[in-house]
């Protein structure tokens, strides 16, 4: 008999060199899956003369590449894209910065212009008596995606590359908590544009700047993170890091001209936050607030249709951001 997820596990950790391996200390978020995990060994197959048949197959380098779906509860994911962090605070009511600017930071912040790599950990016990453990080893992420529309749960993709082969195990381990273990939703999600502080500071006037009416919105970080290879080995050696490019969009109901202006104006905008929150203080405290720095709106859209609501669909591109996220763990995973 077939059998599903429920006999699966996914998992993965930081290796501090790469390709090195690591014991697998994360989740990716709540309700996680992995989509489209392959791998190919780049077969060449090798014809000569005087025949049509296939005489014999040569192979190139190690390759492989998997998608990873969850709800997002935790912050530990951009650490993945962001590299170095900073931490502070004490008593379970801790604040974790990361930066795309790397000067804005006190941590050794190489991660952002040299990722850092990963093993990603599937494991799935078999109908047999062998579990099937994979260590994709000298992963990288090369994106992130984060989605929240009305009625649903914030939503997370990541898509990673490994370059190595290991041995399958047969030891399938148990699954781990990310130490915040939150489902945000669409109700713990805000916007902001342009910036303001009534977020951040908690103070009375919350809905200072807030997007009337918003319905969803969508932010990607590509890091066009690629592997290296060398003479001399199937398996990467290490990898690099192209532009690193910041887009998102929003949907929201359409008020005024704001918006629309902007784009005709080919203005850049300060700031634009998205914060996602319980809305509790302290130790009981489980945000992510994003902070994204020099906002160009690219273009603006809608559609006027009788006896429908009108919204207004703008994208956009940043050019930095930070990243704060305050809880009770008091290192990243």
């Amino acid at each position: 008999m077939v059998r599903t997820g429920a006999h699966g596990t996914l998992k993965y950790g930081e290796e501090s060199s790469f390709g090195g391996g690591a014991t697998a200390t994360r989740p990716f978020g709540l309700q996680q899956s992995i989509n489209s995990l392959s791998f190919k060994n780049n077969q060449i197959a090798l014809t000569q003369l005087n025949s049509i048949e296939v005489q014999s197959f040569a192979y190139g380098k190690n390759e492989g590449s998997g998608s990873v779906d969850f709800v997002l509860s935790s912050p530990w994911v951009f650490d993945a894209i962001l590299g170095g962090v900073d931490t502070s605070g004490s008593s379970s009511d801790y604040s974790h910065i990361w930066d795309s600017d790397s000067a804005n930071l006190t941590a050794d912040n190489t991660g952002i212009k040299v990722p850092k790599s990963f093993d990603v950990e599937v494991g799935f016990d078999s109908k047999t008596s062998t579990d099937v453990v994979r260590h994709c080893k000298g992963s990288v992420f090369s994106s992130l995606n984060i989605k929240s529309s009305i009625n649903e749960t914030v939503t997370g993709s990541m898509d990673f590359l490994y370059g190595i082969t290991d041995t399958v195990t047969t030891s399938i381990g148990s699954p781990i908590a990310d130490g915040v273990a939150f489902p945000y939703t669409f109700a713990h999600a805000r916007l902001q544009i342009p910036n303001s502080t009534a977020v951040e500071s908690g103070t009375t006037n919350r809905n200072a700047n807030l997007i009337a009416e918003l319905q969803d919105f969508d932010i990607s970080f590509t890091s066009n993170t690629e592997l290296l290879y060398e003479q001399g080995s199937a398996n990467a050696v290490g990898s690099f890091r192209k532009l690193f490019e910041m887009t998102g969009k929003f949907n929201a109901s359409f008020i005024d001209k704001t918006q629309l202006q902007r784009v005709f104006d080919r203005t850049e905008l300060a700031t634009l936050t998205i914060q996602f929150t319980n809305g509790l203080t302290g130790t009981n405290e489980k945000t992510i607030l994003l902070e994204f720095a020099g906002v160009s709106l690219s273009e603006h859209s809608l559609s006027i249709v009788p006896n429908e609501p009108v919204f207004e669909d703008l994208t956009f591109q940043m050019r930095n951001v930070k990243v704060t996220a305050n809880n009770s763990v008091a290192t990243v995973p």
